[in-house]
């Protein structure tokens, strides 16, 4: 059956970053800097075993259970160094923990810039230009 001209596309449902995105919005600055960090980062958030140990449903939206991450994040296998690193170093901006500054080296520059984007945030600035100069 053909549809008629100017009628709206499929709905798609928001994707798992757009949702917790929506979500940190009302968190601190921290949670929001972790959040955007994971969602940019575009990989650990596509593994079942790192949504299973930080994905929850709070008052009917997907949520972010920091503890939850940090518990189980070591028992995850196959996480490379980079991805360790990284998972440690948001959580640590996320909670408000230390974290080893010696990390910084193994996680590559995507995700280098992501951190350091995150940490830029929460300095106040969001306009600080990251990344290779021309």
């Amino acid at each position: 059956m053909p549809t008629p001209t100017g009628t709206a596309p499929p709905f798609e449902p928001p994707s798992l970053g757009e949702l917790l995105t929506e979500w940190a919005q009302d968190r601190a600055p921290r949670e929001r800097a972790a959040v955007a960090a994971l969602v940019a980062d575009g990989e650990l958030l596509q593994r079942d075993e790192i949504r299973t140990a930080l994905i929850v449903k709070q008052d009917g939206r997907m949520a972010c259970d920091w503890a939850r991450l940090a518990r189980r994040h070591v028992l995850v296998p196959d996480l490379t160094p980079s991805d360790r690193a990284f998972l440690t170093l948001v959580l640590a901006i996320a909670q408000r923990t230390a974290a080893p500054l010696g990390q910084l080296d193994i996680l590559g520059a995507h995700r280098l810039v992501l951190v350091l984007r995150a940490l830029a945030h929460l300095g106040g600035s969001d306009t600080i230009a990251l990344g290779e100069r021309a």
